[in-house]
């Protein structure tokens, strides 16, 4: 309900979505296992339905990685690993993960970043004009600005968190089996000796 300034349309983020399908496919491959792809999607679908998109073509797929992960893309493409559904221990777990990613679209995330990158850059710019100092440094300060918006800030994560939680509990699922898939990801990142694993370094 916020008013914010945005340069993406929805209909830009449709084709993002779309265009970013096939790219994301060839990187990662399409996870071989027909009934398990119908029920992410059933669970998903179910999910999104109550979401603040209701009518969005929602389009939920594993990908064959072993890596514990799932992501979201802007237009309803909601991305889990092969890798993460192995370490979930229910359903309404599963409704928790996709809620946060479905969150992440709802929210406009990817087009709030995509703003920002571009508000900022137009203003490098815009300073490299008047200023010799700011010119001489605008090729290391792009790409700092491309490094701080390739991951969702920790406002972002809190907000998916908050959404994903809703929109599971409006879907009928209970909460409280929600904070069960965070320590799973936790004992999973202490077991492999690593400080966090993949999906916590990118859902800080």
């Amino acid at each position: 309900g916020r008013r914010e300034i945005t340069l993406v349309s929805p209909e830009q983020e449709l084709e993002i979505g779309r265009q970013g399908y096939a790219p994301v496919l060839a990187e990662y491959g399409l996870y071989d296992d027909a009934a398990l792809q119908s029920y992410v999607n059933t669970v998903g679908q179910r999910v999104a339905k109550v979401s603040h998109l209701p009518d969005l073509e929602w389009h939920f797929t594993i990908v064959d990685d072993p890596a514990v992960n799932a992501f979201a893309m802007p237009g309803g493409y909601i991305y889990v690993t092969r890798g993460l559904l192995a370490h979930l221990g229910s359903e309404g777990q599963l409704a928790g993960v996709l809620g946060h990613e479905i969150g992440h679209v709802t929210r406009r995330h990817s087009a709030a970043q995509m703003t920002q990158q571009q508000l900022y850059g137009a203003g490098l710019a815009l300073g490299s004009l008047v200023s010799q100092t700011v010119a001489r440094y605008s090729g290391a300060a792009q790409q700092a600005l491309g490094l701080m918006f390739l991951k969702f800030s920790r406002t972002d994560e809190s907000q998916a968190d908050e959404l994903g939680v809703e929109y599971a509990t409006k879907a009928g699922y209970d909460p409280r089996e929600i904070p069960a898939t965070y320590r799973t990801l936790q004992r999973i990142g202490e077991a492999s000796g690593q400080q966090l694993p993949g999906f916590m370094s990118t859902h800080p």
